[in-house]
């Protein structure tokens, strides 16, 4: 009957939306986990990738540091040998301090030294240094092979001089003739701007920047940082930064999460021979995909939820509609004759059993317009009449097609609604049969509970249908036609 609950079906939903709510959270909990531990792993990958560069830049910029020192001291040996040519060849010129300077400028060097056979200077376009001998200091000492071999020739790499610790380069050789050997000194400055170059610092901060990732390059025995893509960082303890060198094993990636200055950070550490090199990745930016891809796959899961539900529900419809065509009128859309015996014996145990009012319904003509119109005619009239019941008594009960043209209508309506369904019902019939330009008409039969308590049910029924019979038989009488037509 209308109006009924089936709290099953409600407990059901209940417990299929709570199933789904704990599996979607398990599987956004478990992907969470999931999606962290790949992207920590893709971290790690990711800064061993910038600690091979780190450290092929690092070797590089060694390899051409070596290269170029190398060069500049053959070139500066070739200058001190054409240095004690010139003086071979221009007599007195060794004692000449103006035309020492004037050769020092035709090429382009700083200073001339000119050593006797005990490795003295006794000559030169600097006097100061006059006397000086292999023996002052470290620096001078480096020369003391060429008293052993007058086939030598010598360079220093850069180093401060004794004397002024200016940054020089000095290369000596013997003259032709083994009487003396010659120094020039040189401050190699597009040297000091190469090396001033690639000093780590300078190679670090020059790397390029990557959203996120700080390198940090430390030296191995003092373990304080010497280059650092943040500049603040510099200088300080590697030790500071939450990273001992100390407790790792520096001959293979060491990778671990740490806190630095109150962030989290994905660290790998390896060493070389000379350097620390430390890869931090913020966990935040490595993370920062994670809530998209969730969302993502949230999106995903409830497509699928709505999916599956929606797969659920048309099977269910599908069983319902199976149920339903079984108990409704294929036609009229009512139900029909079984679900009507049903629900009349429901009846007995319905508490509103005594506000029950029992119509029948028959339609007025039916087998008339068959045989004029054809039976589609029919039809539209029979479900034209259906829809108008259900339109007007409807929305109190239910109402049945019990035969070809016989209705039945369980209805619940107080007096004023009864009267006012009848009054619309009745309008309504005339609308379309204006409209259709055919008479449609029902004639009924009423039967209440109320007033008839001593009846059963099957003699309330009885009841209506003898008054619809009355009421169709005055109908035909009105039109003088035969019922039966």
């Amino acid at each position: 009957m209308n109006g009924r609950r089936n709290p099953d079906h409600a407990m059901g939903v209940i417990t299929l939306v709570t199933v789904i709510i704990l599996v979607l959270a398990v599987l956004l909990g478990t992907e969470y986990v999931v999606l962290s531990n790949s992207n920590r792993d893709h971290a790690y990958r990711t800064a061993m990738v910038l600690q091979d560069q780190v450290r092929s830049i690092l070797e590089t910029n060694e390899r051409k540091e070596n290269a170029l020192v190398e060069s500049l001291k053959e070139n500066y040996i070739t200058k001190a040998k054409a240095v004690a040519y010139i003086i071979d060849k221009i007599p007195g010129t060794e004692m000449d301090i103006a035309e020492l300077i004037h050769i020092s400028k035709l090429m382009d060097i700083d200073e001339i030294h000119i050593f006797d056979t005990n490795g003295k200077i006794y000559a030169g376009t600097v006097p100061i240094y006059y006397g000086y001998s292999f023996d002052s200091g470290e620096q001078m000492a480096y020369f003391k092979p060429m008293l052993e071999d007058k086939s030598l020739s010598m360079c220093q790499d850069v180093t401060p001089n004794t004397a002024e610790g200016k940054s020089m380069m000095y290369a000596i050789c013997w003259n032709d003739s083994g009487e003396r050997m010659v120094q020039i000194g040189i401050e190699p400055l597009r040297l000091l701007d190469e090396l001033r170059t690639n000093e780590v610092s300078e190679v670090i901060a020059n790397m390029p920047a990557y959203e996120g990732i700080e390198i940090i390059v430390a030296d191995r025995l003092s373990g304080e940082v010497i280059g650092s893509t943040v500049t603040r960082k510099q200088g300080r303890p590697l030790k500071s930064l939450s990273i001992d060198a100390d407790a790792l094993d520096l001959e293979s990636v060491s990778t671990f999460a740490t806190t630095v200055e109150g962030e989290r950070y994905y660290c790998a550490v390896q060493g070389t021979d000379d350097y620390v090199i430390a890869i931090l990745q913020r966990e935040d930016n490595v993370n920062r995909s994670i809530p998209t891809i969730m969302l993502t796959l949230l999106l995903y899961l409830l497509l699928a939820v709505a999916v599956i539900t929606y797969v659920v529900r048309r099977m269910t419809l599908h069983i319902l509609d199976e149920h339903n065509n079984a108990n409704t009128d294929a036609l009229t859309g009512l139900r029909n004759r079984r679900a009507y015996e049903e629900d009349m014996k429901a009846l007995a145990e319905d508490p509103r059993r005594g506000e029950l009012i029992y119509m029948t319904l028959d339609l007025n003509g039916l087998k008339a317009a068959n045989d004029a119109l054809g039976h589609e005619a029919g039809d539209e009239m029979l479900v034209a009449a259906a829809r108008i019941m259900k339109e007007c008594f409807g929305p109190f009960g239910e109402l049945y097609r019990t035969g070809g043209d016989e209705f039945i209508a369980l209805i619940f309506p107080d007096d004023g609604q009864l009267k006012q369904a009848e009054e619309t019902f009745a309008q309504r019939m005339e609308s379309w049969s204006r409209r259709h330009d055919r008479e449609l008409t029902v004639s009924y039969g009423v039967a209440r509970v109320k007033d008839e308590p001593e009846l059963s049910m099957v003699e309330l029924a009885k009841l209506a249908d003898e008054r619809m019979y009355q009421a169709k038989s005055a109908f035909y009488r009105a039109k003088g036609r035969d019922r039966r037509r």
